[in-house]
């Protein structure tokens, strides 16, 4: 089957509506048909099978190597076909818009869709409340507002636009524990359907006279809340992408009770390397640290591969800061596609994308898709993964029994 990449952009929604990959209801595998090729025939293929050497159709003269032998007898150009014999199961032999007759989805193997739901990944927000917080920043209306209101707001925005899409938690440091370089309290540990209880609380304390709004203590104790985020349970699930995303206007102050601005980076590090956790940095402010931001967002794996961009976040207003968060939102959305129901036979699951690109298994996990039994779960890696983060893909359908895409 001729492969080409579609870019469409990727919509926020649903499984249904995102990835066009079936109902959240468990489904019945059908028997299916047999691909013969199973994986062997890879997302680019090249198309029709070759004829020949094996019962086959044969051609006199023998075709050449840019040529194949069609179930006619005739050599044709690789990519092309003349009957539906010369082409994969299920896909038939089409004259296209080119005028050229290629290989498309088509024709009845038994396939069944398989119903799948993206997995929610997990994101705790680590949230500066230090008392430079209460500082005003400039509003898109021409107005003014605290950084901490303005963050409040961006967090009510993303929680409610991600909602059920994402797991959230929240750390606020300092804390109220009683010790001012310390970390005790711990709001919301990641879990489902956190994001009312999040949103209620940070509300209440847009106040000065409620408590957790960014009085006091004025330190900035980034390590402690940083070696408090690897201490999240929730974290550990890796049934799931997880994620720690800290936010501050500032920099290692007043504390170094875990290491100060090292320990901090220490923590970061050790998250992601040791548990698999990266972390995003977001500096909301003039004042905040650009060599540390950077450095936490490099030893969190976060940092973006073009060598021009900025390692970590900054955010001066609003708009910046809003769209910080939806940026890493996107990003943290996974790869991980639960299925409503195990298949008999794992070998016979097969992955389009965009509609009929067939993307290949390869338990390397360099690229691709692979299934995991325990979880049952189908896992896309490498390029492929990067394109679902990036809104590259239109859509996932996950087949089993033969290779037929778009089954109802």
């Amino acid at each position: 089957m001729r492969t080409r990449l579609l870019v469409v952009a990727l919509l926020v929604g649903s499984c249904a509506a995102l990835y066009a990959c079936g109902s959240s209801d468990d489904s019945l595998f059908g028997s299916g048909g047999d691909d013969a090729g199973d994986e062997a025939r890879a997302i680019d293929d090249g198309g029709p099978r070759l004829g020949g050497g094996d019962g086959g159709p044969m051609c006199t003269p023998a075709c050449t190597s840019a040529q194949l032998c069609s179930v006619t007898s005739k050599c044709i150009p690789k990519g092309t076909c003349l009957a539906n014999g010369d082409c994969t199961e299920g896909t038939v032999c089409d004259n296209g818009d080119s005028g050229t007759n290629t290989c498309v989805p088509g024709g009845n193997c038994g396939a069944t869709k398989v119903a799948a739901q993206i997995v929610p990944p997990n994101l705790l927000v680590t949230l500066d409340r230090s008392c430079s917080m209460t500082e005003k920043v400039n509003l898109a209306d021409g107005g003014t507002a605290t950084k901490w209101e303005v963050a409040v707001s961006a967090i009510d925005t993303l929680t409610t636009d991600y909602k059920d899409k994402i797991r959230f938690g929240l750390i606020l440091f300092p804390d109220l524990s009683g010790n001012k370089c310390a970390q005790d309290d711990f709001p919301f540990p990641v879990g489902p359907s956190h994001e009312l209880g999040i949103q209620t609380m940070l509300n209440a304390a847009r106040f000065p006279d409620s408590g957790l709004f960014p009085n006091g203590p004025c330190v900035t104790n980034i390590d402690t809340a940083l070696e408090q985020a690897a201490t999240d349970p929730g974290l550990a699930d890796k049934t799931r992408g997880d994620f720690v995303l800290l936010v501050t206007d500032g920099q290692q102050a007043g504390c170094n009770l875990g290491g100060g601005a090292g320990g901090a980076i220490l923590a970061v590090h050790n998250m992601y390397v040791e548990a698999g956790v990266p972390t995003f940095a977001v500096g909301f402010g003039s004042g905040a640290d650009p060599a540390f931001l950077g450095a936490v967002a490099v030893e969190g794996g976060t940092a973006p591969q073009d060598a021009g961009a900025s390692p970590f976040y900054l955010a001066t207003d609003q708009a910046a800061l809003t769209a910080a968060f939806q940026d890493i939102a996107q990003k943290a959305i996974g790869c991980v596609f639960k299925l409503g129901t195990a298949p008999p036979d794992p070998s016979k699951l097969y992955v389009f994308v965009n509609g009929s690109v067939r993307v290949a298994k390869d338990p390397t996990h360099a690229t691709g898709w692979d299934y995991d039994s325990a979880s049952n779960t189908v896992t896309f890696y490498g390029a492929m993964c990067s394109d679902l983060k990036a809104g590259k893909v239109s859509g996932v359908d996950i087949e089993y029994g033969c290779p037929q895409p778009g089954t109802k």
